[in-house]
């Protein structure tokens, strides 16, 4: 399989995937090659040579940032978003596929990461109590230049009234949460390469072990605990606790999605695809509704282990 004999060349030539994952980061969409190759080598082989690889993956965006000149001049705040998403979640990426590598597993890693993203929204509250009106500045400045563009693309259209006041609604919602979604997000790529490699790991040397992990992620009642309450935190309109929602949201849907998957397993039939290709479409165009159900879902199991209730006959 060239899959086998591919991954058995990057692990056994060390300068050549070293060469290999510097120069694929630069080149888009097959970059996160990169991060997925210092990934599996830390997994399999050897936690400073991930090391390094993790810092050549990273290292081309913060190349292509200066080389570019964008650092010296008003850059959008998408840009400094997409650097920083790039460079943040490779990072951490090494660092959970080191702690899995030294026995935490999916639902470990996953509320560590949640608790990490939680301390980091604190903190900039703490140290910036002012961070939700910065985030309207930005938003609102970011709607401004995307609204001139799109002039000067098509000059006979404007901007209506009733666009301008749908964006300062958007701009009054989102800065509440704008923390806590960058951290989100930044959490979820990082989560989703160790996945991509963990998978990659799993094919080539433990086929059929990958799914018997996803689906038995259960998180921990203390979890469950702090999770009701910041409910309740954020129902009494806690602008911290707000901003901190959706990576609890992102901790419990994932934990959520594993019981569904589970339950998908537990049907012996043919069309159990059909069920589960269902489930996602309803999943997406229902969203955000979905995720609040799925965190539910994944809430009442903490406590009634909803797996033990449904097993295979």
């Amino acid at each position: 399989m060239w899959l086998n004999r591919f991954t058995n060349y990057l692990l056994s030539h060390r300068y050549q995937t070293m060469a290999l994952v510097f120069l694929s980061t630069f080149v888009p969409i097959v970059g996160v090659v990169g991060i997925l190759i210092a990934a599996l080598v830390t997994l399999r082989k050897d936690v400073l040579q991930g090391a390094i690889l993790t810092l050549l993956a990273a290292l081309p965006y913060v190349i292509s940032f200066y080389v570019t000149g964008k650092h010296e001049t008003a850059v959008p705040i998408v840009v400094w978003a997409a650097v920083g998403v790039a460079v943040t979640s490779n990072v951490l990426t090494w660092v959970f596929a080191l702690m899995w590598r030294r026995g935490t597993r999916w639902a470990g890693i996953i509320q560590i990461a949640a608790l990490l993203g939680v301390l980091v929204v604190s903190v900039v509250h703490l140290i910036y109590p002012e961070v939700t009106d910065w985030w309207s500045n930005e938003l609102q400045s970011y709607y401004t230049q995307a609204a001139n563009v799109a002039e000067t693309v098509a000059s006979e259209v404007a901007v209506s009234p009733e666009t301008k006041q749908q964006q300062l609604d958007a701009i009054n919602v989102t800065r509440q949460y704008a923390t806590g979604l960058m951290v989100a997000a930044v959490l979820l790529n990082a989560i989703l390469q160790l996945l991509v490699a963990r998978w990659w790991e799993v094919v080539v040397f433990a086929p059929r072990t990958l799914r018997r992990e996803l689906c038995s992620i259960r998180l921990a009642p203390l979890t469950g605990v702090l999770f009701v309450a910041s409910l309740i935190l954020a129902y009494m309109g806690n602008a911290v606790v707000l901003d901190i929602m959706p990576i609890l949201y992102a901790l419990f849907c994932a934990a959520g999605l594993s019981i569904a998957h589970y339950f998908f397993g537990v049907i012996r039939s043919q069309t159990a695809w059909f069920w589960v290709v269902l489930f996602y479409l309803i999943f997406i165009f229902s969203l955000p509704t979905s995720v609040i159900l799925i965190s539910v879902l994944a809430l009442f199991d903490i406590w009634l282990d909803l797996r033990k209730r449904f097993t295979k006959v």
